[in-house]
């Protein structure tokens, strides 16, 4: 009876060892999970927590669309990769143009910042596949087939960002300056020997014309208007040859503003030679009494753009009205 009695209470003891063995094997393939899940398969030799004091993605993304104007779809491209280091990678390079920028008494400029998101190498997250003889190891036993399941179904390897680092390119001396005003206003001495051409072509229509009948006031008028056109094109064209590069300035008025302020973002105005930026504020003229035929007429011919701005002028000469050429 006696021995009966010892054998029962030895299987009840197997019992509770295999109940807790089970238990502790289950509590190992949770936690397996749990880390696998975190941090891959490299959490069996690397604890997977971030370098002390690096900042959090959503803190560095929050940032960076505050701080920099930088919106989701901007961000989507370099979030989507999965690098947790890639937003207070590109936030920390941001901060130091910033400062770069502020000890020359500047502001960072927009295209600076979306040039060094531009310039970022993006490699895309992978599917791997999961060494579950190491997890399995870890856990003492098979893991659970659901277990297995889900995390093969959510089992890729983040990607990475890297930004490579943007130059800065301090305030130029006043040489600097003249070769890049040259190059600031290439785009109106490319527009105005296009020009050239449309209004040589409209000029060639114009003549047609009288030659088959007697030519209306208002195309006497845009005749002459860009016979002189074309003298101011030539003129133009021909000082910018020579290394003056105001008169083609003054050809687009506003347009050629806009393209200064986009190229002398790193410049203090009061570097700029004051001629040039004085040509920048003129713009195409017309005059009042043909307003509506002249502007429909040289918008077809194709002189005028969207976006010029056109000031309407009065027989003395006076600006009495100005229209921006709509798309």
């Amino acid at each position: 009876m006696s021995a009966a009695r010892g054998i029962l209470n030895w299987l009840d003891k197997a019992e509770v060892i295999k109940a807790a063995k089970e238990q502790e094997e289950n509590k190992r393939e949770a936690l397996a999970f749990e880390l696998q899940v975190k941090y891959g398969n490299n959490f069996l030799t690397s604890s997977g927590k971030n370098k002390a004091g690096s900042m959090p993605t959503s803190t560095a993304t929050a940032a960076l669309m505050k701080e920099y104007n930088l919106n989701e779809d901007t961000l989507a491209p370099i979030l989507a990769t999965g690098d947790k280091t890639a937003a207070p990678k590109l936030l920390n390079i941001l901060e130091k143009q910033r400062l770069k920028y502020e000890n020359q008494d500047l502001t960072l400029p927009e295209d600076v910042i979306s040039g060094i998101v531009e310039s970022a190498v993006i490699t895309q997250p992978i599917s791997r596949e999961i060494d579950f003889t190491k997890l399995e190891d870890f856990i003492g036993r098979e893991m659970d087939s659901l277990y297995k399941d889900m995390l093969k179904s959510q089992s890729t390897d983040p990607g990475s960002v890297f930004f490579p680092e943007p130059a800065f390119v301090s305030t130029p001396d006043l040489e600097d300056l003249n070769r890049f005003e040259k190059r600031a206003m290439k785009s109106n001495y490319s527009r105005a020997k296009d020009e050239l051409i449309k209004i040589d072509s409209r000029l060639n229509t114009i003549r047609s014309m009288g030659k088959k009948g007697n030519l209306t006031p208002d195309q006497i008028t845009e005749r002459g208007w860009l016979t002189d056109r074309k003298a101011s094109l030539n003129s133009a064209i021909k000082f910018y040859d020579d290394g003056t590069v105001t008169p083609v300035a003054s050809l687009y008025g506003t347009s050629s503003i806009k393209q200064l302020q986009k190229n002398f973002a790193r410049f203090k105005d009061d570097l700029i030679d004051p001629e040039l930026l004085n040509a920048t504020k003129q713009n195409i003229r017309v005059p009042e009494s043909m307003q509506q035929y002249m502007i429909d007429s040289l918008i077809r011919s194709e002189v005028l753009r969207e976006g010029d701005v056109v000031d309407i002028v009065s027989e003395n000469g006076e600006i009495i009205n100005q229209i921006t050429i709509a798309p």
